[in-house]
């Protein structure tokens, strides 16, 4: 897929090393560095970034695109939008300003011009860079002790895209129906052979940071048995146990409000981060259109939809950073 190989190199990020003398290429290089360790569905990294002086292009990679699990590439757009988070929040620790574009057309998504030494619009909020090489997705069960009023109220404060609600919940009886919701949609993802053949293709690249053995006998067995009832019971216990449940509500599926909606969850997974707080997004809800609005009826988010889901709660550090490919797989000429 890419001549570089996959790293976990790239997490160590040296911010002394920011070429301060340089040029704006490439300082806006070295931000990049930062934008590429965004959370992606399947950590399927689908960004590409043009560089043309000031101003970064940030494109969809059609070659790491989602067509069973992610039919009309909601996702993917999510996942842009937390690499331009990233890269916003990374500029402006560098004293940069910096305005984002949405052209209509493609290929780039999204241009983002970088102004030294501006101001950025809206600022990000204190301390989240620090948090760029320490956030990861945490697969494990929660302990069961709840989220501070405290950090609710700054989860909810930290979401500012006027098209963008966070719902935060912990009502037993709503977990439990969100729970059944996703093993339902987790049987009937993993009965489409189709699914479990692009699954198991993202397995098998070693994105997940399974050793290449691990990697490929997951991709053999994704691919070709049907685990549906384990992954219903599995996801549904972890969903139901933790303490919180996020959803991003936007009103439009237009590129656009998916990015900002991608944004909005790479801000607060960063916030909770230095909380000390764990996150694991999980997607399968909304990659069914059936069950994505059984969701929206029980939350009653109507006319607005659910477009992203994921968990909050405690949970012992003790898992690794996923590979990454590193930048210059990526930005492309």
């Amino acid at each position: 897929m890419h001549p570089a190989p996959l790293t976990r190199e790239v997490w160590t990020v040296d911010a002394d090393a920011f070429p301060r003398d340089g040029s704006i290429e490439d300082q806006a290089r070295f931000l990049l560095r930062y934008a590429i360790l965004a959370p992606s569905s399947h950590n399927s990294q689908p960004w590409e970034f043009r560089i043309e002086g000031d101003s970064i292009e940030i494109r969809a990679a059609e070659d790491r695109r989602l067509p069973v699990a992610d039919e009309d590439d909601g996702e993917l757009f999510l996942s842009l939008g937390c690499a331009i988070e990233n890269l916003a929040i990374a500029g402006a620790h560098f004293a940069f300003g910096y305005r984002i574009e949405y052209p209509e057309d493609a290929p780039p998504v999204a241009i983002v011009t970088l102004e030294p030494d501006g101001s950025p619009s809206p600022a990000p909020p204190p301390g989240l860079f620090e948090q760029l090489t320490e956030r990861y997705t945490n697969h494990q069960p929660f302990e069961e002790r709840p989220l501070p009023e405290g950090l609710r109220d700054r989860l909810q404060a930290s979401v500012v895209e006027s098209d963008v609600e966070l719902r935060l919940i912990d009502d037993p009886d709503q977990m439990a129906s969100i729970a059944e919701l996703q093993a339902e949609a987790d049987r009937k993802l993993m009965a489409n052979p189709d699914y479990r053949r692009e699954l198991g293709h993202w397995i098998g690249t070693g994105v997940l940071g399974h050793s290449w053995v691990a990697a490929r006998i997951g991709e053999l067995v994704v691919s070709h048995l049907d685990l549906g009832d384990r992954e219903a019971q599995k996801n549904a216990t972890l969903l139901e146990s933790a303490p919180a449940i996020g959803v991003l509500v936007a009103e439009t599926e237009e590129p656009r409000s998916l990015i900002g909606t991608g944004r909005a969850f790479e801000r607060l997974a960063l916030l909770a981060t230095a909380e000390g707080v764990a996150v694991h997004p999980m997607s399968q809800i909304l990659e069914r259109a059936e069950t994505t609005g059984a969701l929206a009826t029980r939350l009653d988010t109507e006319p607005a939809q659910p477009r992203h889901l994921f968990r909050l709660g405690y949970a012992a550090d003790t898992q690794r950073h996923t590979p990454r490919w590193p930048p210059e797989a990526v930005i492309v000429e």
